[in-house]
């Protein structure tokens, strides 16, 4: 493999890491932009703060196989009446040994469509959701999957993460300002050589 072939491939590879990285930062500037001027207005109208958007990362296989470990779900907050059995939402567990925690589950079982009280059950379970799910608790549906997302979220995380998410950029653009450097400091010294050439004739 030559040097030019190596030059291609490493500026192929980078033009998609930066490209990736630029559509995650739009996803998540959008989602949270959304999230904290809808929380606003919910405040400022005295009621419960449920954003419009919610972006949940998956820690458990209870979604399996439609729905992964690390995967991040993007859910939409919607009018309890309106789910429907066979929906994916995403609420607060009434279940006394995981009360508040934040749930994605499938509604199995229109209980009281028109209060909004559903049961539900993981894909993956055999059983389904000790508690029922009531309108209040409904955070929203699932409307959107990233595969893996959430394994980025969980390396930032770490001291490691955080320096190389910060090192990587700034080591590019260095590298980059070199290259462009080089070129230059380059094209003016055959600039030079081609005007002694002509001077001396």
């Amino acid at each position: 493999m030559n040097k030019n072939t190596l030059k291609k491939l490493w500026k192929y590879f980078s033009t998609i890491v930066t490209y990736s990285a630029l559509i995650i930062l739009i996803i998540i500037g959008i989602i949270f932009t959304l999230y904290v001027v809808d929380v606003k207005i919910q405040q400022s109208k005295g009621g419960v703060a449920k954003p419009l958007l919610g972006a949940y990362v998956i820690v458990s296989g209870s979604m399996e196989p439609n729905i992964h470990v690390y995967d991040v779900i993007i859910s939409k907050k919607v009018d309890p009446s309106t789910l429907e059995k066979g929906d994916v939402i995403t609420f607060l567990s009434n279940d006394t040994r995981f009360y508040g925690a934040t749930v994605t589950h499938r509604i199995i079982q229109e209980v009281d469509k028109s209060k909004g009280i559903f049961r539900t059950q993981g894909d993956a379970n055999n059983v389904s959701d000790e508690a029922l799910t009531v309108g209040d608790n409904i955070l929203g549906k699932v409307v959107m999957r990233i595969p893996q997302l959430g394994r980025i979220q969980s390396f930032i995380a770490t001291k490691a993460g955080w320096l190389i998410a910060i090192l990587i950029p700034c080591l590019a653009i260095i590298s980059y300002d070199i290259v462009k450097l080089a070129k230059l400091l380059g094209e003016k010294s055959k600039q030079t050589k081609t005007n002694k050439r002509k001077s001396k004739k």
